[in-house]
């Protein structure tokens, strides 16, 4: 396959299929030389040089100056805030685990994540504060499911939320995809999605194909355990994991971007 006329954009967002995109990408990327970069946090510029740009947490401070092809992968936001909560129980992830609340800057990774480093330092030191001395990890262990459920929403998942409120790219050239399209076809979502980003003929085949490598349906039980970012099968979880009134809670709060996002509201 020659160099893509376009660069290739895929923005994602915590716990919204970033680490699926990043093995699929990079799978397709050395199959067929391809350059790969993934970037983290707030990235001001998107470097031209790459074919390929992940973008973790899909906040941009300008688009491409080179012409370009991309996705966003959205999430039911109720589902994203359960699955942040029961993915930050047990990650190793540096931040998460992370004891040292100095609060002298600038704050940076592993005290805050790279989905934050952006903020101001107030907004930093008041966070290291919240913790009360424990890592984030150990708050949410500490607590029931209840009472770590409500730390976690107004917590990280407060920030993805925030970031998905915020973003405002939009053009034939950027397109939604949403998570739980791809775990009702996996096969049938990848191949519209590299379509769209530029792949056909015998590549397209090729890169659905490799893409086919990371359907969950396919992995086997020992592979999912190796996963600590894939929970269990069962992408959405929370009609049956959060009560009506944490429902009722989060949709007052956050129902706007429900709608916008195009899911339904409980009950709806």
């Amino acid at each position: 396959m020659p160099r893509p006329d376009r660069q290739i954009l895929v923005c994602t967002y915590h716990k919204c299929g970033t680490t699926l995109f990043d093995h699929v990408m990079n799978k397709i990327g050395a199959a067929f030389g391809l350059h790969v970069v993934t970037r983290y946090g707030l990235v001001a510029a998107i470097p031209p040089e790459p074919d390929i740009v992940l973008l973790a947490h899909s906040l941009i401070g300008a688009l491409p100056a080179r012409p370009f092809r991309g996705i966003r992968v959205v999430r039911d936001p109720r589902d994203l805030w359960v699955s942040a909560y029961l993915y930050h129980l047990r990650t190793d992830e540096g931040w998460c685990t992370n004891t040292d609340f100095d609060p002298t800057p600038p704050i940076t990774y592993p005290r805050i994540d790279y989905s934050t480093q952006h903020m101001p330092e107030d907004w930093k030191r008041a966070y290291l504060a919240r913790l009360g001395g424990r890592s984030y990890q150990e708050n949410l262990r500490a607590r029931d499911r209840d009472s770590g459920l409500a730390f976690e929403r107004i917590g990280y998942t407060a920030n993805t939320l925030a970031a998905m409120r915020a973003w405002r790219w939009s053009g034939p050239d950027l397109r939604d995809v949403r998570l739980e399209s791809i775990a009702a076809d996996h096969d049938g979502a990848m191949r519209a999605i590299l379509a769209h980003l530029g792949f056909a003929g015998a590549a397209l085949e090729d890169a659905v194909t490799l893409a086919g490598t990371e359907a969950i349906a396919r992995m086997d039980d020992a592979t999912l355990a190796a996963r600590p970012q894939i929970y269990s099968r069962t992408l959405s979880k929370w009609r049956d994991f959060l009560t009506p009134a944490q429902v009722a809670a989060f949709e007052a709060a956050h129902g706007d971007l429900i709608d916008r996002l195009g899911y339904p509201r409980a009950g709806g």
